[in-house]
């Protein structure tokens, strides 16, 4: 799973943030909800995440530290992310 991860994780990223700018055009220029206004942003937020993992795993930055604290970045990163993410869908 982790090499698959430094592979593809930024193509998932990038098929994730794709899809959700897409429902939130769907939504708000054909269906006319505006419901999905931070649908984009959320998509890109993910896409950050995503990449800046597999940056992490593929040894692009920290590379002077242990797995052990890569791994506890890669965990602060992700609580953040979530953290967001709920801030943002919370009305």
């Amino acid at each position: 799973m982790k090499e698959w991860s430094k592979k593809h994780l930024g193509l998932v990223g990038l098929g994730v943030w794709v899809a959700f700018t897409l429902i939130a055009l769907l939504g708000r220029f054909i269906l006319k909800i505006d419901h999905y206004d931070d649908l984009a942003f959320i998509g890109f937020l993910i896409m950050i995440t995503a990449q800046l993992i597999q940056d992490i795993l593929n040894e692009k930055y920290f590379t002077k530290y242990s797995k052990k604290v890569k791994n506890g970045i890669i965990v602060f990163i992700v609580i953040i992310t979530i953290g967001v993410f709920y801030l943002l869908i919370k009305p």
